[in-house]
């Protein structure tokens, strides 16, 4: 198994393309241009908690364009109405999802493509992944997207000579699914967000989890939409790339002390801001 090559990959971030604009595509009558627009996409985590390890193996990632002349419909992924190209991958191969929360990513394609819509990306995944449990790894069975490529929407227009970056959050919690036999296989629950897109909530959740001394995870909801985060070993948290407008937060206590959940109702998140809860404190019973 390849494992541990992702943490030495985080300081390299900063140094990445930066994103320089998203824009929403507007106009129907928008054409494929001869200009070249550069893409990047990166990796991140909305985690698991009952799991030690979720090892996805990614052999691939392409951008579909939209066709000159095809309606646009989100809800339509017939990839005959797309031309597929084939980002760079710098590092195929196993990435631990556990490894990427609270805003940490790392690069997983880049290149130049045609400006224009985009409307779908496809990931193509080897047959290695896993999830570890008590240390035992099981392996994942994700046929159609080993086949054929996992395909999701990104409506997006990109202009020419301009550079973009996107977050791929995979849910590893809800995408992993324990079948009767004890088997596992993998159904991806995904969304995508440009880099600097919406807004984001941080804080520090207290007692901090290094000495198990009160706080287990931090959860956000929005209209049925939920987020969890593990915070960090001083008990910081981050929820990039939100939806603008109110979410409810909670700190949920372990359940082996005697401290309360502690909720949070109607954080205003507006585009392009970060709200800062500051230090959130979990009192005892």
């Amino acid at each position: 198994m390849k494992k541990g090559f992702l943490k030495n990959s985080f300081l390299t971030m900063a140094a990445m393309l930066m994103l320089w604009s998203v824009v929403s595509c507007t106009n129907e009558d928008d054409k494929l241009t001869e200009g070249k627009a550069t893409i990047q996409f990166k990796l991140t985590d909305a985690p698991a908690l009952a799991y030690e390890e979720v090892n996805i193996d990614v052999r691939g990632i392409s951008v579909g364009i939209a066709d000159e002349f095809a309606e646009e419909d989100e809800s339509d992924e017939d990839s005959s109405e797309v031309t597929w190209i084939e980002l760079d991958v710098p590092n195929p191969g196993l990435y631990n999802l556990l490894d990427l929360r609270n805003g940490k990513t790392i690069l997983l394609a880049n290149g130049d493509i045609p400006a224009g819509k985009i409307s779908q990306v496809r990931l193509l995944l080897g047959d290695e992944s896993n999830v570890v449990i008590d240390g035992v790894p099981h392996i994942l069975q994700t046929p159609s997207a080993q086949s054929s490529g996992l395909k999701f929407n990104l409506h997006q227009t990109l202009l020419p000579d301009l550079a973009y970056s996107f977050v791929i959050d995979f849910d590893a919690a809800r995408s992993v699914v324990r079948k009767g036999n004890g088997t596992y296989s993998l159904k991806p629950v995904i969304r995508t967000y440009a880099d600097a897109f919406g807004g984001s909530i941080k804080g520090k959740a207290l007692p901090a989890r290094t000495q198990s001394a009160g706080v287990s995870y931090v959860q956000i909801i929005q209209s049925g939409d939920t987020l969890i985060s593990l915070p960090e070993d001083d008990g910081t948290f981050l929820f990039p790339g939100l939806n603008p407008g109110l979410w409810d937060l909670t700190v949920f206590a372990d359940t082996t002390t005697n401290y309360r959940d502690t909720l949070i109702y109607d954080i205003e998140v507006k585009a392009g801001e970060v709200v800062d809860r500051g230090e959130i404190v979990l009192h005892n019973n």
